[in-house]
């Protein structure tokens, strides 16, 4: 047989393998309720909440604080509360950030918060933990932070809820990378919000820990994903109805093989969108952020800014 001739059969291969682990993913994650036991808290446990600091810029006030960890062994969550003025009811939506180089903590989408103010929305922007301050070791410590974190954002969750002027039926979630993969879990035990956007996810913690974190494979990669299992973002997307999910991914993303975002994609559950950006993993465009307020702008019934028209995607 020819050279070419090889190359076909092992092209036709291919595709039937990737069309079959496709198929394998989205079964195996739509094929129950994931155990959303998992994530059980004690919602009486104290915020202890304290305010660093406060400013107001063009009617919106920025408030910079601090409240106690889930998880008493770890340091307390540094967070931003965002305003706009007035008594409300006003929309909320909690942010939470992605793991990078630049503003890879609670300062990510500070000025989307500011801009969404303006528009009648409460804004909770979150510091992480796991993997931003302690970074993956191995299976079961692993999970366990994993579970500490989504914990974290439930938590979170209770304190935007806990704002007075914040009208219950409209939150919105919003993350981006690691971020969106807790929002993921957290979508599928959640039903107080709405609207989700997921920014450039994948849908398992393997995915990335075994390949940025090689000591997480010491134990064995299978041991490793097996551990995963019950926490992997992708078997709780499956189960966020009736809460509207929109999927941002990048054309060019080193990080997310167009096959693994569409297999997440497929597996989450409807009402859900997917739009995809001629840029990199950072999703640093302003398409992307325009796409993002004007669907949270008609999913959570939000005003206009003077002047300006939103387009919704």
């Amino acid at each position: 047989m020819s050279n070419v001739s090889w190359c076909r059969v092992a092209s036709i291969l291919l595709v039937v393998l990737l069309v079959a682990w496709l198929q394998s993913t989205v079964a195996l994650a739509q094929s129950g309720n994931p155990g959303t036991t998992l994530f059980d808290y004690d919602q009486s446990v104290a915020f202890d909440l304290k305010e660093v600091s406060s400013r107001d810029q063009d009617g919106v006030t920025i408030r910079d604080i601090n409240y106690a960890a889930y998880n008493g062994a770890q340091k307390r969550v540094d967070a931003y509360l965002v305003k706009p003025r007035g008594r409300g009811p006003f929309a909320g939506v909690l942010f939470f950030h992605w793991l990078g180089n630049v503003k890879s903590d609670r300062n990510e989408f500070l000025d989307e918060a500011i801009a969404l103010a303006k528009q009648g929305t409460v804004s909770l922007l979150i510091q992480g933990h796991f993997p931003w301050v302690e970074e993956p070791t191995e299976a079961q410590a692993d999970r366990r932070q994993i579970i500490d974190q989504t914990i974290e954002v439930r938590r979170a969750l209770d304190l935007l809820l806990s704002q007075p002027e914040v009208d219950r039926r409209r939150i919105g979630f919003v993350g981006h990378d690691y971020g969106a993969m807790y929002g993921s879990i957290v979508a599928g035990v959640e039903k107080r919000v709405k609207a989700y956007v997921f920014m450039t996810a994948v849908p398992t913690f393997s995915d990335w820990s075994l390949k940025y974190w090689p000591v997480t494979a010491k134990g064995g990669e299978d041991v490793y994903r097996q551990a995963m299992r019950e926490v992997d973002p992708i078997d709780y997307a499956a189960h966020a109805a009736p809460a509207s999910l929109f999927f941002q991914f990048a054309k060019t993303d080193k990080f997310i093989p167009r096959e693994t975002a569409l297999a997440y994609y497929a597996a989450a559950s409807s009402p859900k969108l997917i739009k995809w950006y001629d840029t990199i993993h950072e999703l640093n465009v302003e398409t992307a952020t325009n796409d993002r307020r004007a669907w949270l702008a008609r999913q959570l019934r939000l005003g206009n800014l003077k002047g300006r028209s939103l387009v919704y995607p």
